[in-house]
């Protein structure tokens, strides 16, 4: 059974994490007391309660959930005539594959509050949305002037490289400083990968994204923010730069690998290599051709991403979760090659699991293979 929170995409944030990103939005700009406040879909009201303590207490409430609020309100429905010089929260993500858990156009068109007036003209044209981009949306509607600045919880999805590009080029109508902050805490009462960002104008951060990420250290990098169309997603930026610091050496695979695509046998059913399996095929048989042999490399799973082995592209049948890549024509019957290629990505497992992006499971991108140095003596 679907429950209430996949529907209405309700992650409630913990207090002590409330805390941290108020106090980091405080920290790049600063705000008189009495500026006028909005948190959209206040839920458990924690980021309104962490507020007052900051000594702010001009603030408006949306919440459509009758079970937290005695005055339901829903955010879509509220005049654009309403203006603010903060909006902050964590608005409802939606959940892939429930339909219901996204904006739908359709439900809103009869409003008084029409979609036409802060959907831009790509959102427009789809039938469905991710509830947090038309968030987005609508609370630039809502913003008092360019003093005016908006704090969320995103999906970390929301940074994957090229996407939400719409969504993204709206921002930079209205804003030229953007922080990304994540650490490696669990915000919510499930592990749901997320940032929380601040989009303002901040003479600290003039035309710059400000990439954050706490562990146990804390990390930071500036980007233009003409990049913000580029994977800019903390954790992976931070174990991106620190593990090739370690990896520096060598030559990137794109120079032992074509670049056109494999034909494999695939199927779910009748496979007989997987990622369960994959790390029992290192070695090419003595018996076997070895220009038959190409490398697969797990591009999904939360434990198998990144596992490599050798396939032979005659007789085996694989699933879906593989990136297939062939060697240059110099290096086809090269036995020494290909198993060394295979065995150095495997001894550097973690790198791969290190810097996966996808939301519910991790994966890796073809690029960061074709990146990854070897060293081949």
């Amino acid at each position: 059974m679907i429950s209430k929170q996949e529907i209405l995409g309700q992650y409630f944030t913990k207090t002590e994490i409330v805390r941290d990103l108020v106090n980091l939005v405080l920290k790049y700009k600063k705000y008189k007391d009495n500026i006028k406040i909005l948190e959209p879909s206040f839920g458990t009201g924690n980021f309104i309660t962490a507020l007052k303590e900051k000594g702010f207490l001009n603030i408006d409430g949306c919440e459509i959930d009758e079970e937290l609020t005695e005055k339901p309100s829903d955010f879509f429905n509220m005049s654009l005539d309403k203006k603010y010089d903060l909006i902050i929260g964590n608005p409802p993500f939606s959940k892939y594959n429930l339909k219901d858990s996204y904006f739908n156009v359709k439900k809103y068109l009869k409003s008084d509050i029409s979609p036409f007036w802060y959907l831009t003209k790509n959102e427009l044209r789809k039938d469905k949305e991710k509830i947090e981009n038309i968030f987005l949306l609508k609370s630039i509607k809502h913003l008092h002037n360019k003093n005016s600045s908006i704090g969320y919880v995103l999906p970390i999805s929301f940074f994957i490289k090229n996407k939400n590009k719409s969504i993204k080029n709206e921002l930079l109508k209205y804003f030229s400083s953007i922080i990304i902050y994540q650490n490696d805490k669990i915000w919510f009462d499930k592990n749901i990968p997320c940032c929380f960002v601040v989009f303002a104008n901040s003479d600290m951060l003039l035309s710059k994204i400000l990439i954050i990420y706490e562990s146990y250290n804390k990390y930071l990098e500036v980007f233009d923010i003409i990049d913000i169309h580029e994977e800019l997603i903390p954790q992976i930026i931070m174990h991106k730069n620190n593990d090739c610091l370690k990896n520096n050496k060598g030559t990137p695979l794109c120079e032992y690998f074509e670049i056109k695509k494999v034909n494999v046998k695939k199927s779910y059913t009748e496979n007989n290599i997987s990622a369960k399996n994959i790390l029992e095929r290192k070695i090419i048989p003595e018996n076997k051709l070895v220009e038959n042999y190409k490398i697969a490399v797990v591009r999904v799973g939360n434990s198998s991403v990144g596992k490599c082995g050798l396939i032979n592209e005659k007789e085996d049948i694989l699933n879906d979760m593989f990136f297939i890549f062939d060697v240059k024509k110099q290096y086809v019957k090269n036995k020494q090659v290909k198993e060394e290629i295979c065995r150095q990505i495997n001894n550097n497992g973690e790198y791969f699991k290190n810097i996966t992006c996808r939301v519910g499971s991790k994966s890796i991108k073809k690029e960061d293979v074709l990146n990854y140095k070897v060293t081949i003596y």
